[in-house]
């Protein structure tokens, strides 16, 4: 039950009303507060508290600052005894609540089948809906062994009629390509490798995940097929056949096993799709910021200003002047030296080329040695598409480097 309540909700679902607070006078403080509490938990949830630990303190403080009563009055209050229950049945007459009968029964099955159900709540959140619904409907709820049963019992016939609705779209052929996935061909079954971990990305890895996008693909199963599901429910059923294994899964009937393989194969083919995106990215923004970081390096290492410049040229020009026939490593190197040379030239190289070209020529080089054999591999099996005539030129380039794959170049 729900402990933590604000202020506003506290006044909106807590609070009493002039009829109710009529029904107190007469009874002692911790019996007021006791009644007044189990009254307006039944109201809220369509069932009792078995003990103070059930209801919120804020609750408890809330009801008791409208009867004028300290929260201890509540520490003596037989929950479970006599006055607990004589309490209990006080509340029902006075709600005029029902027993839950043959036709309770019926119209509560309907409410799950038709409402709550297709909704797919967890757990939490079905269990405060049947209370409301039992409170709203003012029917005494059944006992908790009971309800659960009742409760699996919708849900078996809810997953039933699922199963069937997917079972019902699938033709012949489709039927025979989805048995073949758990058919064991020599290396295991197609089925065990969708379900593998791709692992740590590489070569290896990407040419596996492109393996199993092409099993999914040659399924032809409709993106539609799945679409008038509720996504929990996709992804329940998807998880339960997660944990199953091929010999597990060929066990169950056809109208089960095929579609649970549906409920897999389509949210998984998105996924893998997905992930195929993301390495498309990874690896663009690897090869970029890879070349950018080496041609950094390479200015800074190449960039070493040459302190002295001026003095340098006029040892030179006098060296020069004063032997006009010599030879360069006899007149020239002796008052400046090769290094200074070197590191001048160096210098001048690094200031004169655009760095946006050489890093240009370091991604080429990048994706020529390693990258080539994993980005056309990874093109080939995306497909892209745009109606916007600015990214024409983007997938006209995508399409040229699909269409020179095997050529080399």
């Amino acid at each position: 039950m729900q402990q933590l309540w604000p202020a506003e909700e506290l006044v909106e679902h807590w609070s009493l009303t002039p009829e109710e607070l009529a029904l107190l006078p007469g009874k002692a403080d911790g019996g007021k507060l006791g009644f007044a509490i189990q009254l307006a938990f039944y109201k809220q949830h369509g069932n009792f508290p078995d003990d103070e630990v059930d209801v919120a303190p804020a609750v408890v403080a809330h009801i008791a600052s409208q009867i004028g009563v300290s929260i201890t009055m509540l520490d003596g209050y037989d929950w479970a005894g006599r006055t607990g229950r004589r309490h209990r049945q006080l509340i029902l007459d006075i709600l005029a609540v029902t027993p839950f009968d043959k036709a309770a029964e019926t119209a509560f099955r309907a409410w799950l089948a038709e409402e709550a159900l297709p909704r797919e709540p967890n757990s939490a959140a079905l269990e405060e809906q049947i209370g409301t619904w039992f409170a709203r409907n003012r029917i005494a709820s059944p006992g908790a062994y009971r309800l659960d049963r009742l409760v699996a019992s919708a849900r078996a016939a809810h997953d039933e009629r699922a199963f069937r609705m997917v079972a019902g779209r699938l033709d012949p052929e489709a039927r025979r390509r989805l048995d073949a996935l758990l058919a064991d061909d020599g290396t295991g079954a197609a089925f065990s490798r969708l379900q593998a971990d791709p692992g740590r990305v590489g070569l290896e890895s990407l040419l596996g995940e492109i393996a199993k996008l092409e099993i999914l693909r040659a399924l032809r199963l409709s993106p539609d097929i799945l679409k008038r599901h509720h996504p929990e429910l996709i992804k329940r059923f998807r998880r339960r056949v997660a944990t199953e294994a091929a010999w597990e899964l060929r066990r169950h009937p056809d109208h089960i096993r095929l579609p649970l393989l549906v409920f897999y194969c389509v949210p998984r083919q998105a996924e893998i799709v997905d992930g195929l995106i993301e390495l498309l990215l990874e690896i663009t923004h690897r090869i970029t910021v890879r070349a950018e970081r080496r041609v950094i390096e390479e200015l800074l290492e190449e960039y070493r200003q040459v302190r002295g410049k001026t003095g340098i040229l006029f040892r030179v020009a006098e060296a020069a002047v004063d032997n006009p026939d010599g030879i360069v490593r006899e007149v020239i190197f002796p008052v400046a030296g090769q290094q200074t040379f070197e590191a001048l030239v160096k210098e001048h190289r690094a200031s004169g080329t655009l760095q946006n070209r050489r890093v240009y020529t370091a991604i080429r080089a990048s994706y020529g040695s390693y990258y080539r054999r994993m980005l056309p591999k990874l093109l080939a099996a995306l497909e892209f598409r745009s109606n916007n005539a600015t990214h024409r030129p983007l997938l006209d380039a995508i399409d040229a480097i699909r269409s020179n794959r095997g050529e080399g170049r």
